[in-house]
């Protein structure tokens, strides 16, 4: 078969269903990941689940024969949110685990994230798995590995966070699953905390029939902004297709983007622990970084990307990690990977423990911010753009950091332009003290853009 080399990312294996991603790939994968788990890993056992997409069941099945054949054994722990199948690691004491999904992503995709050994796999590591995939030296134990059903994932997870999180918020509450996996588990994971929360979307439905699912997206918001003023809610979340981002909506509508949450959660947990580091990427505000210095914390700056964030967290012991996308990681008193309705329960443990919780939500730092600006490029040509964008360009009287495409920091706001990893675009994003900085800005990186590509369409 035509294997395409794209789709291997820097944190997943992600494309479309079926011309890049279709389930002879995924029995070659499954049989390149089965000789990696037996290469590295003590434990020759792996847990596998997916999303609600509709490719999912024959990739899953064909995944699953690819790794038997090698002798490892698999846990097939259904139809669940990607945090589930992270959890699952540490509730089934294994250290291998593959989550099917396509993510945020339209529904015509899907994808893979992989944790082996303990690690979550990206850059070389996957590419590592293309050239497996492509020598096919697949390595066998000499049996045929078993297939362990297990359906007690979500039971298992519901015991152990109403263990250690107690939520007093006698408020409504409206949640947006957007026909994505988090339907299946929101109504018995809230309810278990006594949350009167209204869900819309519940139903899992690979066709996403009411939106895209895809949170950072403010199009995609509207539903909950009705739903939150139709059942007079406190506060709103949404959360994406495989339920491991977060986008929060206060009760005027208002949206709380995850720099901000980082700032909320970042507060409550420097409380207690003076001197945590805390990771975030190169997307998220200044203000979040000053808050972490007030309050006794250590900024870390990351990668885009939550392999990079676990990664630096791993590496920095840190206690909290986001990104401007929604991924927020707990390491506190939580296992340190993404979880979108972990989040929301932990912001509401936080509002439900002052009586002025809408002061919390309004006590935010405030600048001039863009969402992302995505400009699409064919074939994966961003990363050529980039490039020449920064052997190119040149800004006087900014400082540059280069550690995921060029943050370029001024001392009155900041344009940072990156290669999206999950899709062929430039992904850019600004801030700035106020509108007309923000708009000088702006126009720098426009004039630099051109100079290296006259024809692009820039949209500001």
């Amino acid at each position: 078969m035509n294997i395409s080399k794209e789709v291997f990312r820097a944190y997943d294996i992600r494309g479309q269903y079926p011309e890049q991603i279709n389930e002879e790939l995924y029995n070659l994968l499954g049989k390149a990941l089965g000789t990696k788990i037996l290469e590295v890993s003590k434990i020759k056992k792996v847990s596998v689940c997916m999303d609600g997409r509709l490719s999912g069941k024959s990739l899953k099945k064909n995944l699953i024969e690819g790794i038997i054949s090698t002798g490892v054994d698999v846990i097939d722990i259904g139809m669940l949110p990607t945090p589930l199948l992270y959890f699952s690691l540490y509730d089934l004491d294994i250290d291998n685990g593959l989550m099917i999904t396509g993510s945020h992503n339209p529904k015509n995709f899907n994808g893979i994230k992989m944790v082996i050994n303990g690690m979550t796999l990206f850059d070389k590591y996957i590419l590592e798995l293309y050239d497996l995939i492509i020598s096919k030296k697949f390595e066998s134990n000499g049996r045929q590995g078993k297939i362990i059903y297990n359906e007690d994932i979500l039971e298992q997870y519901i015991k152990k966070i109403t263990a250690d999180i107690s939520i007093d918020f006698p408020f409504n509450v409206s949640i947006d699953c957007g026909n994505g996996v988090t339907g299946a588990v929101a109504k018995s994971i809230f309810s278990a905390f006594k949350i009167n929360a209204y869900i819309i979307n519940e139903s899992v439905d690979g066709n996403f029939p009411n939106h895209p699912p895809d949170t950072s997206n403010e199009k995609n918001l509207v539903q909950l902004k009705d739903e939150i003023k139709s059942n007079k809610s406190s506060i709103g979340f949404a959360y994406d297709g495989d339920g491991d981002r977060i986008i929060a909506l206060k009760g005027n509508g208002d949206i709380i983007w995850p720099d901000q949450l980082m700032i909320l959660f970042s507060r409550s947990i420097l409380k207690n622990n003076r001197d945590a580091k805390i990771v975030y990427d190169v997307k998220c505000t200044k203000h979040l970084e000053d808050e972490i210095i007030k309050n006794n914390g250590i900024p870390v700056l990351s990668r885009t990307g939550h392999s990079f964030i676990k990664k630096a967290m791993i590496k920095e012991k840190a206690l909290l990690g986001g990104e401007m996308s929604g991924h927020i990681f707990f390491a506190d008193k939580w296992k340190g990977f993404d979880d979108g309705i972990y989040a929301s329960i932990r912001l509401l443990e936080i509002l439900s423990n002052n009586e002025n919780y809408e002061e919390i939500l309004n006590d935010l730092p405030v600048s001039v911010t863009t969402p992302e600006i995505n400009i699409p490029f064919s074939g994966n040509n961003h990363f050529t753009f980039m490039d020449l964008f920064a052997k190119l360009t040149k800004f006087d009287n900014a400082s540059i950091i280069d550690i995921d495409g060029l943050k370029i920091i001024y001392p009155d706001g900041w344009a940072l332009i990156r290669c999206s990893n999950t899709s062929s675009n430039l992904v850019l994003r600004f801030e700035a003290d106020n509108k007309s900085i923000l708009n000088k800005i702006q126009g720098i990186v426009k004039k630099n853009m051109l100079m290296v590509d006259n024809n692009i369409k820039i949209p500001f």
